[in-house]
């Protein structure tokens, strides 16, 4: 439970930072999806039950929902699924150095944007959104995950070193030794 909560304050606290940061230098980029690569960290790491990582995922949506102006739910939902499918992967990969975790946070924050469109697109008329805008704005898709690769093996480190420091970090399944009696 400890880990969980972990993630959600690192995961708030970064989003917060890099909204903060993008303010303070008037950056109008694609900013990185910090929570993405938090996602995918949970996803792998496999460290706590399907259930209570699905509330983390819940939880870093709700934030990026509260702090985005996203209709509530909707990137709820996209971190959600995400992290469903970033599960499935995760009992099909290894994750062995930093390339394949930018990778695995590519298609992580790929997910939540096509998800989010998604949704967006299905509302569009309830939420008074043109769809040329929504269509529009998938073009830039790639910058979003380009920015989410850059960031994410630092984030990961800083992830595995703050588990280590609450010493939260993942634990060698228990091996049984043949005594030989």
């Amino acid at each position: 439970m400890l880990r969980a909560f972990v993630y959600v304050v690192l995961g708030w606290v970064l989003i917060a930072l890099v909204g903060g940061l993008a303010e303070v230098f008037d950056l109008t980029v694609m900013l990185p999806a910090t929570s993405a690569v938090i996602l995918a960290h949970v996803a792998f790491s496999r460290s706590m039950s399907v259930p209570l990582a699905l509330s983390v995922a819940v939880a870093l949506g709700y934030l990026e929902d509260l702090h985005q102006g996203a209709p509530i739910g909707t990137l709820t939902m996209a971190h959600a699924l995400a992290y469903l499918g970033l599960r499935w992967a995760a009992a099909r990969l290894a994750l062995t150095n930093w390339a394949l975790r930018a990778l695995i946070s590519l298609a992580a924050v790929v997910a939540v944007d096509l998800v989010t469109f998604g949704v967006l697109l299905a509302m569009a008329d309830a939420l008074e959104v043109r769809r040329e805008v929504l269509v529009g704005s998938l073009a830039r898709i790639h910058w979003h995950g380009l920015a989410t690769m850059l960031v994410a093996p630092p984030v990961w480190s800083a992830i595995e070193r703050l588990m280590k420091t609450f010493r939260l970090d993942d634990k060698p399944p228990a091996q049984a030794y043949w005594t030989g009696s």
